[in-house]
Parts: C-alpha cells; sequence; structure tokens
C-alpha cells in the first residue's frame, strides 16, 4: 500500500531521536509534509509552496530567486527520509509503547487500543480498549430485557417502556383493592374478579335495567324474582309473536319464490320458440332468396333469347307464333319474381310467433344493435387515443431530430414577412428556437429572436437573445452560467455574415439554475437593423439562417462533448 506524507504528519508528532533541521520545512518549520523541491533546489511542503506560488511574483523566501509550477517537482528522496523517521504513536501520553517508522504510524493507529472510537449506539467517544464495556455497561442505548415482559428495551427509554409494557404489575384502576395485576390482565379482572365493577342484572336480556357491583346484583336479584319471572314471561311472549311473523314471512317469501321460478321457466319457454321461429324464419328467406336468384336467371336466359328472335324474324306464321310463346313465357315469369319478392317483404316484416316471442325478438335486436354501437363507440374512442399518441410521438421525434449537442446550433426561420407582419401589429412578439444542449449532458439553452426588435432596438432592429432553459442534468452543471454566446446571422449571398456575442453576467437572474421552465432571456437587443437585414443577403426565399453557438472554455470532463 501506498503510504503519503501529508495523511499521517501531524503537529503534535513526536519522534525518537528528534528530526535532523534539513527535514523541516524553511516556510512553516514542520517536518515537510509531501516535500517539493523548486528550480534553486530548496524543498517546501506541498502547501506551503502553493501558497507562494500563488503570489503575484513568487519568489524562493530563501535565496530569492524566481519559482514558477512547471520548474518544481516532488521530492521523493526527500519524502522517504521523513516516512523513515521512528517515531512515538500520538497516544503514547494514555499509555502506548508502540514506536516505529513514520511510514507504520496510520496503520497502527488504526487499530491502536488507545485511540479513540465513537459509539455507533450512542455517538459517544471512547477509547478503542473501552468500547467493549462501554457498550454492556455504560451505552444510553445499550439494550436491556424488561424484567416483567422480556423484551428487549434500550436501557434510554426502559422509563417509558414501563408505561406501556403489557406485563407491569398495577393496581385495579376501581380502586378495589388488588395489586399487581398485569397490564393486560386488567380488562378480564374488570369483567370477572373485581368487587367494584358494575355489571347487568343477569335478567337485562328480558328488559330488567338494574345495573351494579356483584353485591349489590345479588341482593337485587333476590329482592325482585316476581318482577323477573313477569319480565321472563312477557320476553317470552314477545319471542312467540316474533316466531309467528317471522314463519309468515318465511310462508310469503316461499310463494313470491315459487311463483318467480314458474315465470322465469315460462319465459325460458318463450325465448326457446322465438329462437326457433327466429331459424324457421331465416330457412324461410334463404330458400326465397335462393328462388329468386334462379327465377332471375331463367329471366335473363328468355330475354337473351328473345333477342336473337326479334334479329332473325321473319313474316312466317310460325316465327310469329314462335314469338307469341315467349312472351308468355316471359311475362309469367315475371309474375313469379313479383310474387317472391312480395314473400320476402312478408316474411321480413310480419309476425309469426305470439306477441310474447315478437317483443322478445324485437328487444333481442335492439339489444344485439345497441350493443354494436357501443363497442362501435369504444373502438372509436380507442382509435382516437391512438391518433393523440401517435401525434406526440411524431412531435417528439420532430423535436429529437432538431435537437444539437455539439454546443453549436443552426436556426431555420421560414415565413420571415408573416412573423415580422405579427411582431409589428403586435400578435405574436417573439419566436423561440428549438432547444438544444450545450454538450451531450450539459446546460439546456435556447435562442428567442424579436422580429420587430425588443426594448432599445424595439421598431428598428432584430433582437436576438439567449434563454437558459430548465434541463434534465443541472444538479450536475456549475452555476452561474458563464460561457460566451455568439451569434451569427448568415448571409445566404456568401458575401458578409451579421455577428455579435456577449459574455453572461454573473449576478444576472437570467444565468443562474432555472427554478421554472426557462430563465430570462438575456442578450443583445440590436442585433442588426431593419436596413440592413433588407440591404444584405440574409433573407432568401422568406426564410433566414441564425448561427448560435456557445464557448465551452473551461468546462471540463465528457459531459460537454
Amino acid at each position: 500500500m501506498v503510504v503519503t506524507i501529508d495523511a499521517i504528519v501531524d503537529t503534535d508528532m513526536k519522534f525518537v531521536n528528534g528530526v535532523d533541521e534539513r527535514l523541516n520545512c524553511p516556510i512553516c518549520q514542520k517536518v515537510f509534509d509531501e516535500p517539493w523541491q523548486t528550480s534553486c533546489g530548496h524543498r517546501f511542503c506541498r502547501h506551503c509552496l502553493e501558497r507562494l506560488l500563488g503570489q503575484e511574483d513568487p519568489r524562493c523566501p530563501i535565496d530569492g530567486e524566481s519559482i514558477s509550477r512547471q520548474q518544481s517537482f516532488r521530492d521523493k528522496c526527500c519524502e522517504r527520509e521523513v516516512l523513515n523517521l521512528q517515531c512515538f504513536c500520538r497516544f503514547n501520553n494514555k499509555g502506548c509503547d508502540w514506536k516505529g517508522e513514520l511510514r507504520h504510524l496510520k496503520a497502527h493507529e488504526d487499530s491502536c487500543q488507545y485511540g479513540n472510537v465513537k459509539c455507533q449506539a450512542c455517538g459517544e467517544t471512547v477509547e478503542r480498549r473501552q468500547l467493549t464495556a462501554h457498550r454492556e455497561q455504560d451505552c444510553i442505548n445499550r439494550a436491556v430485557a424488561c424484567t416483567y415482559c422480556g423484551g428487549k428495551v434500550r436501557h434510554n427509554n426502559m422509563k417509558e417502556h414501563l408505561d406501556v409494557c403489557p406485563k407491569f404489575p398495577i393496581q385495579c384502576f376501581l380502586n378495589c383493592g388488588e395489586e399487581g395485576i398485569p397490564r393486560d390482565m386488567m380488562e378480564e379482572h374488570m369483567t370477572t374478579r373485581c368487587l367494584k365493577a358494575e355489571h347487568l342484572c343477569p335478567f337485562s336480556v328480558h328488559g330488567c335495567e338494574f345495573k351494579g357491583t356483584k353485591q349489590t346484583i345479588d341482593q337485587h336479584i333476590a329482592e325482585n324474582i316476581e318482577s323477573h319471572l313477569e319480565m321472563m314471561s312477557y320476553s317470552s311472549h314477545e319471542c312467540n309473536e316474533k316466531s309467528k311473523q317471522m314463519e309468515e314471512k318465511i310462508y310469503r317469501l316461499e310463494q313470491e319464490k315459487s311463483a318467480l321460478e314458474h315465470q322465469l321457466q315460462n319465459q325460458a319457454e318463450v325465448l326457446a320458440a322465438a329462437r326457433q321461429n327466429i331459424q324457421t324464419q331465416q330457412t324461410k328467406l334463404s330458400h326465397v332468396e335462393n328462388s329468386i336468384i334462379e327465377q332471375k336467371r331463367t329471366t335473363e336466359k328468355l330475354l337473351a333469347d328473345l333477342k336473337v328472335f326479334e334479329a332473325s324474324r321473319t313474316k312466317g306464321d310460325v316465327v310469329s307464333s314462335q314469338m307469341e310463346e315467349i312472351m308468355n313465357t316471359l311475362r309469367e315469369q315475371e309474375k313469379e319474381v313479383s310474387s317472391l319478392q312480395g314473400e320476402v317483404v312478408r316474411l321480413k316484416l310480419s309476425p309469426a310467433t305470439p306477441n310474447s316471442a315478437s317483443n322478445y325478438c324485437s328487444k333481442f335486436d335492439v339489444s344485439v344493435t345497441r350493443e354494436s354501437e357501443r363497442r362501435l363507440d369504444r373502438n372509436e374512442h380507442q382509435l382516437a387515443l391512438h391518433d393523440i399518441q401517435l401525434s406526440d410521438h411524431d412531435m417528439q421525434i420532430q423535436m429529437l431530430e432538431a435537437t444539437s449537442y455539439n454546443c453549436t446550433y443552426v436556426w431555420k426561420i421560414d415565413r420571415y414577412s408573416q412573423r415580422f407582419q405579427e411582431a409589428v401589429t403586435g400578435k405574436t412578439l417573439s419566436i423561440y428556437s428549438p432547444p438544444f444542449y450545450v454538450g451531450r449532458f450539459g446546460y439546456k439553452v435556447c435562442a428567442r429572436l424579436y422580429p420587430n426588435g425588443d426594448s432599445i432596438g424595439k421598431g428598428t432592429h432584430l433582437s436576438m437573445f439567449f434563454v437558459v432553459m430548465r434541463g434534465e442534468y443541472d444538479a450536475l452543471l456549475p452555476w452561474p452560467f458563464l460561457q460566451k454566446v455568439h451569434f451569427r446571422l448568415i448571409d445566404q449571398d456568401r458575401i458578409r455574415d451579421a455577428y455579435d456575442a456577449f459574455r453572461p453576467e454573473p449576478n444576472s437572474s437570467s444565468f443562474k439554475r432555472p427554478t421554472s421552465d426557462m430563465n430570462i432571456a438575456s442578450g443583445c437587443p440590436t442585433f442588426i437593423s431593419h436596413m440592413e437585414l433588407r440591404q444584405g443577403g440574409y433573407i432568401r426565399n422568406d426564410t433566414m439562417f441564425i448561427k448560435i453557438t456557445v464557448d465551452t472554455t473551461g468546462l471540463q470532463g465528457d459531459m460537454w462533448q
């Protein structure tokens, strides 16, 4: 294990043979704590040298030579000499007789029996050799067994425990004279044995309202035998009356049950008949539909034959006779088709079962229709939810595609003339860019543009501002935000870009850690005048491009890559 001096050197260190003067720091006059050597050859403690190098013109206090951090180095040779020094344990004054090389001091003190350790139970500091005895005898939070219930209780909480211990002996609440009753047996004592506890008369179930101690109840029973008998007689009569009423009620319920069962059986028969009728109607309807199809086919064939005969007919009597026969057959087929179509309509509309079955079928159809409508509504609602989710996902994808993590963002602003007019009329004074990040896990920021200007640039300039937003990694970042921000309006003719930059003011609330979604915008209110904007090549096809760059100088670590 590597041992460093700064982990063990202390001001109260005692050495066996003293310390050579050359091993003492010339500045603090103590044994070297991690010695460093300067370019002039002198040695100092690391922390002493750091204070010296922090001066405006650091010079060696011994020879006045100019010194620097680059020309100084850690003196391992001197450090080994210090670690080889023979020293006593820091607890030598308590009785520890250990002595050895300085490099072994810390390992010894980690187990030294005279060293101080903290009791984990009460926080008191004691010597390591006395810790076991402290835990068992002196610690106020040591666990001890309750004398009455045997449970483990902190010594410091024993008084509070005895106030609620279920086995702690207490005196009767009613002062009957009995003592030493376990707390959890008090209720049983007062119910069964306590001479001062009041109880109801045994005849309370028959209407007696007397209440008293066991002694007074015995006397009450002896003095009220006749009244108790009358109460029992009256109570018995009431019970008989209630029993008769219950029997009558049970009989009525059984009659209602029988009637409902009979009604249920009838309804089941009607339902079965309705189902059978539906099947019959469906069979007939299918047969009629098949007949109509067959008749249509026959009619079509006859019409085709008629066209053939009309094309080749002659003035002969034989042909005229055949034509007349075909026309008659065709008329009969048309009548039969009309008759079958009427039959289909009749079967669909006419009731073929008793009224109850027809009503049931009608209700059944309505029920099926309503159920279908409910299912359709649920499906449409579910489809609408899916559409909303797809829209949200699409928006998130668009934002992710527009997000930048390399401290530079190029903002494309289209329909600029419309946005400028909306700013002039006051409809929409400013627009925000999509958010981007200063590093993969860095600050979340965006830009804010006022087409018609803001503050001192209102009406004359295009104002450009920078906004620090609340991000996912704010807890890991240094605050306030102090990085320099650059704005560049790109000249699409490649002649001259418009450029401006600013460095955040540390005391401004715009650059503190955000407590809301975004801080107040800050930046360049006179970024570019309206005249310059119109004359240059900054707007082409009603579109402009603004490049925002954050200088990461001073930020270190992988999270800024």
